[in-house]
């Protein structure tokens, strides 16, 4: 009776300790990292991190490179060539980014599927008012609802035919220009559409 207690009670020893053995992990392993791959595009960046939303995402999610090398005093810091990726990337680019999870989102790979498009492209547009001074270099003109006359400069200092339109031109002139934004408004071209009434 007694040797089949004993024995019994050394069978559920063992079991215990295997299962228990099979849910740690061995001593020479490495805990597998969270990681995975998204695309998504590049809300932000600096010099050592980019924000990306993901599809699907409602948030952006900021990655940063993986540590290499030891301890700063060792000379170790943020991988280098990874920097140099991050440095490449626009923000608005549409990217594949494969990312590791070591103490905070890594990033791995990035990829740029898609480059964002040029908004650099400048303003323009048509405006009717009145010429209410003008100078070698610039004109002004109260378009029509405004309060105050806005100062126009010659683009690119004007083509030939447009300074002499408007050395013709008299102030007070109901007049019609061509306009962009270059670093301020320029005058592209100028029509005088009713010269100002003369007085009696």
């Amino acid at each position: 009776m007694f040797d089949r207690r004993m024995t019994v009670r050394v069978l559920v020893g063992v079991l215990v300790a295997g299962c228990w053995a099979a849910l740690l992990p061995a001593a020479n392993e490495k805990p597998d990292r969270r990681g995975g791959t998204i695309i998504g595009i590049v809300t932000a960046k600096g010099q050592n991190f980019l924000e990306v939303k993901a599809e699907g995402e409602e948030k952006a999610r900021r990655y940063v490179p993986h540590w290499v090398g030891g301890a700063p005093k060792d000379g170790g810091g943020l991988d280098k060539k990874m920097l140099a990726e991050i440095a490449r990337v626009k923000v608005g680019s549409r990217v594949k980014l494969r990312w590791e999870f070591e103490e905070r989102p890594r990033v791995v790979k990035v990829e740029v599927l898609k480059a964002p498009e040029d908004k650099d492209e400048p303003r323009k547009g048509t405006v009717a008012g009145t010429l209410t001074a003008k100078d070698k270099n610039w004109i002004e003109v109260k378009a029509d609802g405004e309060e105050k006359a806005r100062r126009y400069f010659y683009y690119r200092g004007g083509t030939k035919e447009l300074r002499q339109v408007v050395e013709d031109a008299l102030v007070g002139s109901r007049v019609r220009i061509e306009w962009l934004f270059s670093e301020r408004p320029r005058v592209l071209k100028l029509d005088v559409v009713k010269a100002p009434a003369k007085d009696r």
